[in-house]
């Protein structure tokens, strides 16, 4: 045991694995829930299976869809073709990178927090069920936060005061513009949360007095977007991404989409019974503003019991568990966040949260998804819980 006290976060990221793992394998041969919770994961795998059987006929692959779902495709099969056609391998693969994604979230909020509020606040999301399961499935989760998590960690690590070399500022630098990149491939719209929160965050650092690696560190972020609009025109990912910017935008978007996800639920022969307020329509941004603390509170913490119809269904009853907790973390969060002074790292979590949850409360339009996406933003509240939490233990001690 003493080798996890001079190491506490290397055992956090053993635990994490280890949990990430058992979900892999249990859940390949006991899958627990419904198979409709494993659409995309089977998409992911017959879009593989189907390149890998071009590819031995002697026919160049081709991958359909959006640009993150050929991103996903292509790693999928890339490894299938090391290991054959099997699903466990990608879940094993996704259970590492799942892993990587704790230790580098922990790393991240020591940027702003003490070591004990840090592993603290990690040692919460090793363990949160949701996102254990999400990142040990075949799906974007764990890649995609992964790349999220260390596009801000290395911005921050290159941009704020510190004693680290020029070298390895540099290094942090080319890190996070690469993570950045790879993160817009695979949600164009976290590209731009990270982006939000990084111009902040720097920008308050660079009033502080730290000019030159500050804006250094903006240069990067400023690089790294640069490079990202020419190869994602490159790949045509242009096509993927529509830039909502006015009301009835933001109601065609959900129109559209929602009918889109309806008529795959038909094709498979059920209906999407988590659907958000399908016939809201907006006509002015009075009418988007007052609906945005309605929107956000759902997709943050529905479903929750008394609120939100159960229907017995065993994913809905988990999930209101977990929001229930949920709640607590984000009230213990507020507390923390109004009682000490932002410094460049707070904000730039914050705005990460403030950017992605007004996204999805205004775009999301089944809870379903929106559950699994909040995997990647919610974690930014945690610190400022855990060193809510830990205060509030000192008192009473």
């Amino acid at each position: 045991m003493s080798w996890i006290k001079r190491r506490p976060f290397l055992a956090l990221g053993s635990l994490a694995l280890t949990l990430r793992v058992a979900a892999a394998v249990v859940t390949e041969f006991n899958p627990i829930f419904p198979p409709y919770y494993y659409t995309d994961s089977r998409l992911f795998h017959e879009a593989a299976v189907s390149a890998l059987r071009e590819n031995t006929q002697g026919r160049r692959p081709v991958f359909e869809g959006t640009t993150n779902t050929r991103a996903q495709t292509l790693l999928v099969y890339q490894l299938y073709r090391l290991t054959g056609p099997r699903p466990l391998a990608v879940k094993l693969v996704n259970a590492v990178l799942g892993a990587a994604g704790v230790m580098v979230l922990a790393w991240l909020f020591g940027f702003a927090f003490s070591r004990r509020a840090a592993f603290a606040a990690g040692l919460s999301i090793a363990v949160w069920p949701s996102y254990v399961f999400y990142t040990s499935q075949n799906l974007k989760e764990a890649p995609a936060n992964l790349l999220a998590y260390a596009g801000l960690a290395c911005t921050l690590a290159a941009g704020l005061p510190s004693g680290a070399s020029r070298a390895r500022r540099a290094a942090f630098a080319a890190a996070a513009g690469l993570s950045m990149i790879g993160a817009g491939f695979y949600r164009p719209q976290v590209l731009e949360a990270l982006s939000a929160a990084l111009f902040a965050a720097l920008s308050f650092a660079a009033l502080g007095g730290r000019r030159v690696h500050a804006l250094a560190a903006l240069g990067a972020v400023a690089a790294s977007l640069a490079v990202y609009a020419w190869t994602s025109h490159r790949v045509e990912a242009g096509a993927d991404y529509q830039l909502v910017t006015s009301p009835s935008g933001i109601t065609a978007f959900r129109k559209i989409h929602r009918l889109d996800d309806s008529r795959k639920a038909l094709a498979q022969g059920r209906e999407v019974g988590t659907l958000l307020f399908p016939d809201t329509e907006f006509r002015t941004w009075s009418e988007v503003a007052s609906y945005l603390p309605k929107g956000a509170f759902y997709v943050l913490f529905m479903p929750l019991p008394g609120l939100y119809p159960m229907d017995g269904k065993i994913g809905r009853l988990a999930a209101s568990g977990e929001n229930m907790l949920l709640l607590l973390i984000a009230a213990l969060a507020v507390r923390g966040i109004v009682r000490v002074p932002l410094t460049p790292a707070r904000l730039s979590l914050l705005v990460f949260f403030a950017t992605l949850t007004a996204g999805a409360a205004l775009l999301e339009f089944d809870l379903g998804s929106a559950g699994r996406h909040k995997l990647l933003y919610l974690p930014m509240l945690f610190p400022f819980a855990a060193e809510e939490a830990l205060r509030r233990s000192k008192m009473k001690v």
